[in-house]
């Protein structure tokens, strides 16, 4: 779980960089243009450049122009784009080399990316990992450094070769010694982390349509391949997830019934049906309403996928969605927030009355650059709840980050 996160010189982030603190469960708020997309896509960039290399991220944003505050540019200000977090992940342990138990207190990763060079050839300034070791009551600290031509690592528990220094091959200036993660195994779990973060942003007609099954396929971002994910769900017989979906839109969706998949006969395409109580027969996708589409898309996020991501990042899920569902759609992602971490985009200030000001994140523009706070840090914030909800605070404007 990212507990620390710095954004510096990223689009419509300025320099320096504040620390933002995440939790399990953060809703992100704020005005449209303030930066709160831009807040998602700068943790897609870096697993791009993680799992792909800086290249690759950059050109998947268009260009370096696109990557770039465009403020800072303008002043002709040399800052570097900056990506910094921290991750807390107690469960993890493994085997030293001796066989001895290690587990870490936590991981460090920070990079800085220079995207000034007039070829348009992304360079890394610098890159390093810092993390604290516990092995039989005795505390290690394991590092990476990169530059631009070598990587030193220090493991302290690896003896024969406790500071390795390894050159950056000329192929591989664009890769991030974190992407190629057999350095060592730190490299490896943080890498494996960043890995399984999920984005979405839901969109009912790309979810409504029939796909194709194949090996490892996952939900897509807009709810691509809706239909197969939940014909796995019933024929790896997980009754357990069924019956969450099927339960969740029961209590919202009058006279919801039942869903189920079936293969189209030309296509051999899986689609989905749902059933209703009264109406014989099954109903077709493209008769369900946009707002059943996206809560049932939720649902298959916060049952089955979230088993297979670390974060999840969704934008915007009220869309489409009537606005009494607020708190039943707070209590999904609550629930699924005690086993894997959340970070949802919002306009909808009642999502606001069934949260705590911690798990909300304000974000304004000052001055031209995002700026991100937790509604906890807001003076005398207990004070006014005693009078208001959250989400009254926020519409009046007694919060920031204004509607």
């Amino acid at each position: 779980m990212i507990t620390e996160l710095e954004i510096e010189g990223f689009k419509s982030f300025g320099s320096p960089a504040d620390t933002l603190r995440l939790g399990a469960l953060n809703f992100v708020v704020g005005a449209n243009a303030s930066g709160k997309t831009n807040l998602l896509a700068a943790l897609r960039f870096l697993q791009n450049a993680v799992m792909q290399n800086v290249d690759y991220a950059v050109n998947d944003l268009g260009g370096s122009s696109e990557v770039r505050n465009k403020l800072l540019r303008q002043r002709r200000e040399p800052k570097p784009v900056r990506f910094r977090i921290k991750c807390a992940m107690p469960e993890i342990e493994w085997e030293s080399p001796k066989n001895k138990t290690v587990s870490s207190e936590y991981f460090d990763y920070d990079v800085k990316l220079d995207l000034r060079s007039a070829d348009n050839v992304p360079v890394i300034e610098s890159e390093s990992l810092r993390v604290p070791l516990v092995s039989e009551g005795k505390k290690h600290v394991f590092t990476l450094m990169r530059d631009a031509s070598k990587v030193i690592i220090t493991d302290p528990l690896q003896p024969s070769q406790k500071k390795r220094e390894i050159p950056v091959p000329e192929q591989e200036a664009t890769r991030l010694a974190l992407g190629v993660g057999f350095f060592a195994l730190p490299c490896v779990i943080l890498r494996e982390e960043i890995g399984e973060w999920r984005f979405y942003n839901i969109s009912p007609h790309t979810a409504r349509q029939p796909y194709r099954e194949g090996p490892d396929i996952d939900l897509g971002p807009a709810g691509e391949n809706l239909a197969v994910i939940l014909h796995k769900i019933e024929r790896d017989q997980q009754g357990q997830d069924i019956d969450a979906i099927v339960q969740g839109l029961r209590s919202v969706v009058p006279g919801f019934k039942s869903i189920k998949t079936t293969q189209l006969p030309v296509e051999g395409k899986w689609a989905f049906q749902i059933l209703e109580e009264k109406i014989r027969g099954a109903i077709n996708p493209a008769s369900i309403s946009d707002g059943t589409i996206r809560l049932l898309t939720l649902l298959v996020i916060t049952t089955w996928t979230a088993k297979h991501a670390s974060l999840i990042a969704i934008e915007e899920p009220e869309n489409g969605v009537h606005p009494h569902l607020s708190e039943h759609i707070v209590e999904i992602l609550k629930t699924a927030s005690r086993r894997h971490q959340f970070i949802i985009t919002t306009h909808n200030p009642n999502f606001l009355d069934h949260l705590e000001p911690d798990e909300v994140i304000l974000c304004d523009k000052k001055d031209g650059f995002t700026k991100l706070k937790h509604a906890s840090d807001v003076t005398d914030i207990e004070q006014f709840r005693q009078h208001f909800s959250l989400g009254d605070l926020w519409v009046q404007g007694a919060l920031g980050a204004i509607p």
